[in-house]
This record gives C-alpha cells, sequence and structure tokens, in this order.
C-alpha cells in the first residue's frame, strides 16, 4: 500500500493537495492550460488523474467535489484492489467494513464509482505479473513500450466507459452547472492513466511534447514517495532474484524470474545481503526506471499508436469501439475556444 498521507505543497494549478491521494491533478491544467495545435483549448474541470484513492475521507471527498468531480473510475486489477483495502485495515476490522464505509462515504458526497479494470485475474498470474516486471526492469526505453503495448491490447473494455461519459457532457456548463469531472486513477496513476490521458489529450489535438510533458508530472507527483515505493520493490522476491542475476552480469530469463520466484519461493534476504554493492545498485536503478514517467516512454507509446491502429482515432474506433457520435461528443464536450 502506497503511503498517502498528506503530500507536499505541489504547483497548483495542476495539482491539488488533499489527505490520502498522491499526484491528483487537472491534466487540463498544465503549464496554466493546455491548447491544441490549433490554439483551442482543453476545458478545466473534466479531466482528473490521480494514484489510488481508498484512503481519502469523507471530508476529502467533500473537497474533490468543490473541485469538480463528479464520478470516480478506477482501473485497478481486484488484486491490487484487495490489497488496497487490506492495507488500510486495522487490527479488530474487516477489509469489507473498510470499503463499506468508505461507498457510503462517496455515496452521501454525491459522487460516483466506476471499477473498470484493465487487466483480468488471470493477466495478473505470476507469470503474466513477472513478464510484465521483466519489461519494466529493461535498461532500454523499449521494454517500457512493450509494457504499454500489453495496456494498449487489453485496455478496450476499461476505457471505452470513460470515453463515453466524457462524450456526453454538456458541451457550454453554465456557472450553476453541477459538477461532471471524472477523476481517473490506477494505483500510482503513471501507466495505465497516463496512457489514458495521453491517448485523450492526442485524440484532441494536443502536441505531442506537451502531452509528454503532462505525463512527466507525475514523476513531480510521486516524489515525496519516491524512497518508499524503490524500498519495496527492492525487498520483493522479483527483483532480488533479479538482482543476484546481475552478479556476473547476466540477464534474467522471464520463465527463470518466474520459476525461482514463484516456484521455488523467492530469495532471502540473507542471501542478498552477500550481493555486491554494484548489482544492489543495479536493481535500485531498475527500480527507479519503473518510477519513472519519462517524455520518451509516452512518445514512444503515442508513434506505436500511429505504426499499429494508423493514430488515435483509428486505435478508438478498432480497439475501444468508438463510433462516430461518441467522438465527436468527446471533442465537443473537452475542446473550447
Amino acid at each position: 500500500m502506497i503511503s498517502t498521507d498528506t503530500p507536499p505543497p505541489l504547483p497548483s494549478p495542476p495539482f491539488f493537495t488533499i489527505p490520502g491521494v498522491n499526484n491528483l491533478r487537472d491534466a487540463a491544467l498544465h503549464d496554466g492550460g493546455i491548447t491544441t495545435s490549433t490554439g483551442q483549448h482543453i476545458r478545466p474541470g473534466i479531466l482528473f488523474r490521480s494514484a489510488e484513492v481508498s484512503k481519502v475521507d469523507r471530508e476529502g471527498w467533500v473537497k474533490m467535489k468543490e473541485m469538480g468531480v463528479a464520478h470516480v473510475f478506477d482501473l485497478r486489477s481486484r488484486p491490487e484492489v484487495e490489497k488496497g483495502w487490506k492495507g488500510i485495515t486495522n487490527e479488530g476490522e474487516s477489509s469489507q467494513d473498510v470499503k463499506a464505509e468508505w461507498e457510503e462515504h462517496l455515496k452521501s458526497v454525491g459522487v460516483e464509482r466506476t471499477w473498470v479494470p484493465v487487466f483480468t485475474d488471470k493477466d495478473y498470474s505470476p507469470e503474466r505479473l513477472a513478464a510484465r516486471y521483466m519489461k519494466y526492469m529493461s535498461e532500454s526505453e523499449e521494454g517500457f513500450i512493450q509494457a504499454y503495448h500489453d495496456i494498449l491490447t487489453n485496455a478496450g473494455p476499461a476505457f471505452k466507459p470513460i470515453y463515453q461519459y466524457l462524450s456526453h457532457l454538456p458541451a457550454a456548463p453554465t456557472p450553476t452547472s453541477p459538477p461532471s469531472g471524472a477523476l481517473i486513477h490506477c494505483t500510482a496513476g503513471k501507466d495505465r492513466t497516463g496512457i489514458f490521458i495521453a491517448l485523450l489529450l492526442s485524440y484532441l489535438g494536443v502536441p505531442h511534447p506537451t502531452i509528454a510533458a503532462e505525463y512527466q508530472l507525475t514523476e513531480l507527483g510521486l516524489g515525496h514517495i519516491r524512497d518508499e515505493i524503490v524500498s519495496r520493490l527492492l525487498q520483493s522476491p522479483g527483483f532480488r532474484k533479479w538482482t543476484l542475476s546481475q552478479v556476473d552480469g547476466g540477464q534474467l530469463a522471464g520463465k527463470d524470474f518466474v520459476d525461482v520466484v514463484y516456484v521455488e519461493g523467492g530469495v532471502g534476504a540473507e542471501e542478498l545481503r552477500q550481493v555486491p554493492e554494484e548489482a544492489l545498485e543495479k536493481g535500485r536503478r531498475a527500480a527507479l526506471r519503473m518510477m519513472s514517467a519519462k517524455p520518451e516512454s509516452i512518445l514512444g507509446v503515442l508513434e506505436l499508436v500511429e505504426r499499429e491502429w494508423g493514430g488515435v482515432e483509428g486505435y478508438f474506433r478498432a480497439v475501444v469501439g468508438l463510433g462516430d457520435g461518441e467522438l465527436e461528443g468527446l471533442r465537443t464536450a473537452l475542446v473550447v475556444g
């Protein structure tokens, strides 16, 4: 469970500081407001993003509603969701009770939630999870792009209801209109969430360098907990085994990773302490790569979408299943000026 105590003050806009949630921002307010290549603006107060929100209390949701959030879309898989509830359950409580109280807070404030997992339970099997980790650990940018390709090919059913929700929003809300913004999140608000936002901004005509700069803000949004997350990654069986594989300069094959970590039970701390400092540092750099949100990662994904689907509109039609009305509705609802 990622620590979600009150984050330190961050540039506002685009960030918002609310206890219990990290990396919370309005994706349209980067650098004072995002514009398209034709000089139009992306409507603020509609497209919010963050890390997971299980620790937000009722007061926090009141503030979210005041920001403009009306609907929360959770991209996490079932194992991540269950782990999140267990991570905030005190002794003597059940995770179901904690979840029920949290859901009651949302209901009382008037915020809806829709669970739209990108990956199914089987996609979080030890074998597939290990294979995904291996891509993120790669020293080349291609590993990250391959991991993001996995998200793209699986995300259609998850992304569709969110894009549909946005496409049906009113084109010209008045000052007295009720909040209608969508908050999209995964665990860290970096990869699945980042791809969702990048695709939408690209479709709306935002220049790719601007999209990459907005994506990179996640490094700032998670900066205060980066060391905590890296420390947890380094203690996981997968990272321990990967670190040991670097002692002789070797690369751990995906099948070996699965066999040792999940079949043999991982690598003990005592064994890891005998690893040379150079290999430990290599493991730390791999963990930092998993935490990174480099511009070249999301630019590589947008290039991949261009090559494989002929652009974002092609992806929206072929993988997400959006039609003409929904595609036009996105522009009507989100582009102004």
